[in-house]
């Protein structure tokens, strides 16, 4: 289910990006902040499910196997298909190749396609976390608040030289090779939310305190003019950034929390998991939807309107996924 509500918000957001401004409402930005979480959201959820001990129970190199022949051919194919058609023959601009070769190594070609390189990074170095997490909880916690620590301080680094010494260091530069490193610590915490959760108590008072406080941070951020500039840019909402961090792991670790012992009927359940499973497929072809449907000129001129569009490109996104799924050949890449 989370993952669903997740991939939804990055719809939601790719949609109303275009409507954000420094004007726009506080309520806007409100949901702007809680729609920041999706990404981490999917991430969590992607480690709860690949570092149980059930994800290996056939050896590394089968688990590797069956979801590298998935992963690869998808990053391969998407990549190119955004790049090539959307970004040179759909959009019919002049190209720089050396910016376009430039683009690809830096996982920046289209605005969702970082998420291929992260979730690949994650994906081969399981393994090793799921060896050294084992069944423990208190070891996923720990090992997870240190790499999502680590991450804060790495991402830090840029803005706070660049403010207080004029000249910034960059000790991690992202790239296709790198781009999963400060995420380790969001996919760690998504197993221990999942093995080892808060409990409901635990989790009512992050969603009833902590989300609302986290919340009102991640939106002050967003409108202050404190984080228009280094070294307060530190501050401004990113995925690795303190506001947006914690504020998804609160959310996320709450909903976890609080849906373990969650059940639904045996049909429910296997639309659910259905639908779930096409996910990964809605989140990379919505962008194809998205923008010949803009350029078509629908109207984007009301909150009726935005909402219709919304609610278009989801429907379209899930109905090639859910059906793609069933064409061989493209079911490896979707």
């Amino acid at each position: 289910m989370i993952r669903i509500i997740a991939v939804v918000a990055v719809i939601v957001v790719h949609v109303i990006a275009d409507h954000l401004e420094s004007g726009s409402t506080v309520t806007m930005h409100v949901l702007r902040s809680l729609l920041a979480t999706a990404v981490p959201a999917f991430i969590m959820i992607s480690g709860a499910l690949n570092l149980a001990p059930a994800a290996m129970r056939h050896g590394t190199a089968r688990f590797l196997g069956r979801r590298l022949r998935r992963l690869v051919p998808a990053t391969l194919v998407w990549t190119a298909f955004y790049a090539v058609v959307m970004g040179i023959l759909v959009a019919g601009e002049p190209v720089d190749w050396r910016q376009e070769v430039a683009d690809l190594l830096t996982a920046s070609s289209y605005p969702h396609l970082y998420f291929l390189p992260l979730i690949l990074g994650l994906t081969v170095i399981t393994p090793v976390i799921a060896t050294y997490v084992g069944d423990s909880g208190r070891r996923a916690w720990i090992t997870g608040a240190v790499a999502a620590g680590w991450a804060l301080v790495v991402m830090a680094v840029p803005p706070l030289t660049l403010g207080l010494l004029g000249e910034p260091l960059v000790p991690l530069q992202m790239g296709i090779l790198t781009y999963f490193l400060p995420f380790i610590g969001y996919y760690v915490l998504g197993r221990a939310a999942w093995m080892a959760p808060v409990g409901r108590r635990g989790s009512r008072l992050l969603l009833v305190v902590a989300v609302p406080i986290l919340t009102v941070a991640t939106v002050w951020a967003y409108l202050s003019k404190t984080t228009d500039a280094p070294p307060g840019q530190v501050l401004l909402p990113t995925y690795v950034a303190p506001t947006v961090m914690l504020l998804s792991l609160a959310l996320v670790v709450a909903l976890m929390g609080l849906g373990k012992d969650w059940t639904v009927p045996a049909r429910t359940e296997k639309i659910l998991r259905t639908v779930g499973d096409a996910t990964f497929g809605v989140f990379l072809v919505h962008f194809a939807i998205l923008m010949p449907v803009r350029d078509a000129g629908f109207p984007e001129n009301s909150v009726a309107t935005v909402t219709a569009l919304i609610a278009l490109v989801t429907l379209a996104a899930f109905a090639f996924a859910l059906i793609g799924r069933k064409v061989p050949g493209l079911r490896e890449i979707l």
